[in-house]
């Protein structure tokens, strides 16, 4: 379901992450995706944020508390989760796209990946989103 409403942990998130509160981010918090300013959510995200919702819903792994520990104190953690949901976001755009669209979608979803609102410590290069959004698409 979506959500035009802050998430339930939303202190612990800004706390983190201080961009989370600009307009447009969105939150998966369980099975709802929450969008505090408003407003539509493309195709390609809401896949991107079905899987954060479906990895924080995995019988006996994983409950959305313990993902947002996690996302937020451990950066190899969030840097995974997060590359696994730009790969759904990437395939979601890239049917029916040539060869070079796809090359400049891949550039793109790389620079998200490792953009500044995921608050990297140290920061992930655009190089290492790069191999890693290659390998994971070509797995």
């Amino acid at each position: 379901m979506i959500r035009h409403e802050r998430p339930p942990n939303f202190d612990q998130i800004l706390a983190a992450f201080p961009d989370a509160d600009k307009p447009g981010v969105l939150f998966a918090y369980g099975p709802d995706v929450f969008i505090p300013s408003g407003g539509d959510i493309p195709a390609a995200l809401l896949k991107h944020e079905a899987v954060h919702c479906r990895r924080q819903q995995e019988p006996g792994k994983m409950s959305p508390e313990v993902w947002w520990r996690l996302y937020v104190e451990d950066n190899a953690f969030r840097y995974r989760e997060e590359l696994y949901a730009h790969v759904a976001e990437y395939h979601a755009q890239a049917r029916g796209i040539d060869r070079n669209q796809r090359a400049k979608l891949l550039m793109s979803t790389a620079a998200r990946l490792v953009a500044p609102l995921y608050n990297y410590t140290p920061p992930r290069s655009l190089t290492q989103a790069l191999y890693d959004l290659r390998w994971e698409i070509n797995r």
